[in-house]
């Protein structure tokens, strides 16, 4: 928020990454850090990486905090990317044989970005052999309305959150389509966002699915997720 009294200081948000079961496989929600980002940050990000400061130790990436769970990347089925920044895109390598929903916008912005976002795109992230599913609009993963993807433009032109149909309450993860969730109930700007105009309304249609579902709304890089945010491997959303 450019406009914050405290506009300029660095604060330590965190990278997640979201994982959903459901009867017919198990999807994530993006896969967050690439695991060199905790040892060699310049090697991924070249330059950019010196506008950040990478706190991370070696487990902190999406295939160990699967094992912590039992799981193994092979018992992925689906990978959903909110959009394609690196913080959102580290581990898809390892998911090669998944299929990875993403809206064919994004992908079109993320192989030729702009200037004022290509620093935050890595095409070795993703510009590789992966199972994409293009999509163009809101998406049921399983055709059961139990997990969809809806667009939610503005942070970039394909952006999409989850909307997740869980027993005690509907989760919605926003991922970027804002950073705090104070931020967009006072609807403050960003400053890292592609159009201001989209994601206006992506605020508007967010609180109307809210207002309809009931849905607690997730945004992915909360300042106070060490108390907000139930993790792996005890905590969960259930």
């Amino acid at each position: 928020d450019p406009f914050d009294e405290n506009v300029g200081t660095k604060v330590f948000n965190p990278y997640f990454a979201y994982l959903i079961t459901h009867p017919k496989g198990n999807v994530l929600f993006d896969t967050a850090g690439h695991p060199a980002l905790a040892t060699d940050p310049h090697s991924r990000m070249g330059a950019t990486a010196d506008s950040f400061r990478v706190k991370m130790e070696p487990s902190d990436w999406v295939v160990p905090r699967l094992m912590e769970i039992g799981l193994k990347p092979s018992d992925i089925s689906v990978v959903v990317q909110s959009h394609l920044h690196f913080d959102h895109t580290g581990a898809l390598g390892w998911f090669t044989h998944a299929d990875v929903l993403v809206q064919e916008k994004e992908l079109q912005f993320a192989l030729k970005p702009p200037v004022y976002q290509a620093g935050a795109y890595i095409q070795a992230d993703f510009d590789m052999g992966l199972k994409w599913r293009k999509l163009d609009g809101e998406a049921d993963v399983f055709g059961d309305g139990k997990i969809r993807c809806i667009p939610t433009p503005g942070h970039t032109p394909g952006h999409q959150s989850l909307w997740v149909d869980l027993p005690s309450r509907p989760l919605f993860l926003l991922a970027d389509a804002h950073y705090l969730l104070a931020k967009l109930r006072q609807r403050l700007m960003p400053g890292f966002l592609w159009s201001p105009d989209a994601m206006l309304s992506t605020w508007d249609h967010i609180e109307e699915i809210e207002r309809k579902t009931g849905a607690r709304l997730v945004v992915t890089h909360e300042l106070d997720y060490e108390t907000s945010v139930p993790r792996s491997p005890g905590g969960y959303y259930s």
